[in-house]
């Protein structure tokens, strides 16, 4: 049967702010079958949580980002600026047996992010250095992007029992909010004072993307010892939409090292709805003598291009990836399932997007001397890891 939604959560990134959505998996060894048979529903529900504080540019650590820049305290002490999102998630899903190949599923998720950020309130005019910041909290929360899907599996599961392969289609509606607000602090450009503004939040805690997108996916797993099985999943969203129109700065003016404007990046200003994609794989064993409980080893690859595959590309992303080491325990009792996955980041890539490239290419676009030329590339948050805990409950004649 469809067991698991275990994947990355609803609404909100690669553990951090890097956005991937949620999918599936499936477990080969339970002993009801690892189908959902014709008529049967199963509904359920996941819970996710991260903390990203870590920020990367490329596969490098800005680790001054956790001690420097966000002035001093009492005592004198640096503190950092580095930016923290907290992010829950909830997913309530139901699922249904057309036959005993074929099934469709729900998704409604539930998000609840907050980002804690420093504002600089004082600079030393000669060096720049902060001398006084003030740290404070944003939120965002609500419904995020419903998605709907149907999967079929390619061998009559009647006959393959130690391996078959699944395939499947679906959507993702925009019904999440891409253009969250909520108040903020800032300084008054006249008068230098701390006030509060209400703001749209940060692309890396809005409920959704903005965009209609259309997932297709591949599940597959194979006995090779006994009660060991191999397992793989693949995933990719498509968001052909280019922006969701969600204005995110005033448009960047590029100068040379002289200060002469070059040009003025128009479109990289205004949230991107970006693709997705999400590839697990590994090894999972049922324990115990009713082989009630399995315990699964995984490595994930997870996180969104800095191109679509369609649409335009004219609009601001934080483009990246994390690959991640995943131990994972489920226990099954009856029509009962729970479910714990948490897996770790070994490596985070946040990737040059396509508004650090246009950026680059207008400053080195008058620039001679191969040597002299400029790199640009923004950084992004990343967390250490993400507790991922799952129940799901069977309804149908055994």
């Amino acid at each position: 049967m469809l067991l698991f939604f275990i994947c990355t959560g609803a609404g909100v990134f690669a553990q951090g702010c890097v956005a991937v959505r949620a999918m599936g998996g499936i477990n080969p060894l339970s002993a009801t079958g690892y189908t959902l048979p014709k008529g049967h529903f199963q509904i359920g529900t996941n819970y996710r949580y991260f903390h990203s504080f870590r920020h990367y540019v490329g596969t490098e650590e800005q680790t001054q980002r956790q001690h420097t820049g966000g002035g001093f305290d009492a005592n004198g002490n640096e503190k950092g600026n580095a930016v923290n999102i907290y992010s829950h998630a909830i997913d309530l899903s139901i699922s249904y047996g057309i036959s005993d190949r074929f099934q469709v599923n729900l998704v409604i998720p539930y998000v609840h992010n907050e980002r804690s950020q420093v504002l600089a309130t004082k600079k030393d005019p000669a060096t720049g250095q902060t001398l006084e910041g003030t740290r404070y909290s944003v939120y965002a929360q609500g419904l995020a992007d419903i998605r709907m899907s149907a999967n079929y599996w390619v061998f009559d599961p009647a006959t393959h029992q130690n391996g078959n392969l699944m395939v499947g289609l679906g959507v993702k509606l925009n019904t999440g909010s891409h253009s969250k607000t909520d108040d903020a602090i800032a300084l008054d450009p006249t008068t230098k004072q701390v006030i509060t503004q209400n703001q749209t939040m940060d692309q890396a805690i809005q409920p959704g993307d903005g965009g209609i997108g259309i997932s297709v996916e591949m599940q597959g797993f194979k006995q090779i010892y006994k009660r060991i099985y191999a397992f793989g999943t693949g995933y990719y969203l498509f968001n052909p939409r280019e922006s969701n129109g969600t204005f995110k700065s005033a448009p960047t003016v590029v100068k040379d090292a002289n200060g002469n404007v070059l040009g003025t990046l128009t479109g990289y200003n205004v949230y991107a709805s970006p693709d997705q994609y999400f590839v697990r794989a590994g090894f999972m064993t049922a324990v115990g003598k009713n082989r009630n409980v399995t315990l699964s080893a995984a490595g994930r690859f997870e996180g969104i291009p800095a191109y679509d595959a369609f649409g335009g590309q004219v609009a601001y992303r934080r483009p990246g990836y994390v690959v991640a080491v995943e131990p994972g325990v489920s226990y099954r009792n009856g029509k009962h399932s729970v479910s714990l996955f948490v897996p770790f980041n070994l490596v985070r890539n946040r990737i040059q997007s396509a508004a650090d490239k246009a950026n680059q290419n207008l400053q080195n676009s008058v620039i001679t001397d191969e040597s002299q030329k400029v790199h640009v590339q923004g950084d992004a948050a990343f967390a250490d890891y993400s507790i991922n805990v799952s129940y799901y409950y069977r309804i149908g004649k055994s």
